[in-house]
Formats: C-alpha cells, structure tokens, sequence
C-alpha cells in the first residue's frame, strides 16, 4: 500500500522544511541475517518541497461554477474535466488569484488547461517539483494525475472508497452530490 509522507529537515540556518515522498509498505518476514520482521518502509518517489496553505475562502462548487444540474456537469465535463474544476475551486478557496489558466499566490502559480497542470516556482530557474499542502492532502503533479486517470479495482465499496481517497490524497473537498455523480461515472 503506497502512500504520502512529509519528511522535514532543518538547514544549518535553523529554518525548517518539508519534503513530500510516495512511500509503499512492504511486510518483512525474520529475515536470515538476524533482521526483524515487521513493516518496512521504501520510497517510491519524490513528489516535491511542501508548501502550506490555509484555506482562506469557502466557496462552494454548485454555486461558482453556476451548476444547475450536478449529473449534467458531470456528463458535460467528464471526470477529468470535474477533477479540473474542483481543483480550481480550491486554489481560490487556498487564496490563489485566477488569471485565465493561471492562478498564483506570491511567488508560487499553478497552470491548469484540459491538457496541463504545472506547479512552478516564481523566483526559481530550475522547475523543481512542488507540493501544495491543502484540507488533509497533497496536490502535485502525481496525485492530480492519479485523479484524472482514475481507474478503480475491486467491488463497488473498494472503487469508492479508492476514489474518495485519491480526493483526498490531492487535497481536495468534493460535495457529496458531485462525488456520487463522479462515482457513477466511474463504476459504470
């Protein structure tokens, strides 16, 4: 089981940060050279250096995307499409200024199109990976992707709970009428 761990690590200057990492679980049975059995831990991938931000605004979804009809957003826009908006959403409610496919908050902006999601640094040369630490998850390149090319296994109870997982592991709050929606579309 793969999941998101934030590491942090003071510099010599006392200033501490955070680092985001995929790390799986794996059980390890007494091994022959005296090591113990138990769950170990391995790094998967780097996603990238976390920064926070506190949810400033709550704007609802139904109400800023002018959504008359739920089901009928979601068949218009897909699941991607909803992913997409639903991301938006909380960058302005994260108090992210939209202009077109860009949205920024100081020095950090977040490009978002029906083909692209690109964090980037303002001041920094180097694209480096950036993780955007909202509500109780983390929105990056990965985990939006993991979104948007959602495929669930299993029964109709594991697909759901996977999905209502890789919500939350981006960082995001879904009213529970898109949810089912997004859902239905997925099971179908």
């Amino acid at each position: 089981m793969a999941y998101i761990r934030v590491k942090k690590l003071r510099k010599k200057s006392g200033k501490e940060y955070r680092y985001a990492y995929v790390v799986e679980n794996k059980w390890r049975k007494r091994g022959s050279h005296g090591s113990k059995k138990g769950a170990r831990q391995k790094v998967k991938a780097y996603l990238g250096k976390v920064y926070d931000f506190k949810r400033v605004f709550d704007k609802e979804f139904v109400a800023h995307f002018s959504v008359g009809d739920v089901k009928e957003h979601v068949d218009l826009y897909g699941i991607d499409g909803v992913a997409r908006n639903l991301v938006r959403l909380e960058l302005l409610n994260h108090g992210f200024e939209e202009v077109g496919d860009f949205y920024s908050n100081g020095s950090l902006a977040v490009y978002i199109n029906d083909k692209e999601f690109l964090i980037k640094h303002l001041k920094e040369e180097k694209d480096k990976k950036i993780v955007l630490a909202m509500n109780e998850g983390f929105l990056c390149k990965e985990t939006f992707s993991n979104l948007i090319k959602f495929k669930g296994n299993g029964n109709e109870q594991e697909v759901g709970l996977q999905l209502a997982n890789a919500f939350v592991e981006a960082g995001l709050k879904v009213p529970k009428e898109v949810f089912v929606e997004v859902f239905g579309k997925v099971v179908e």
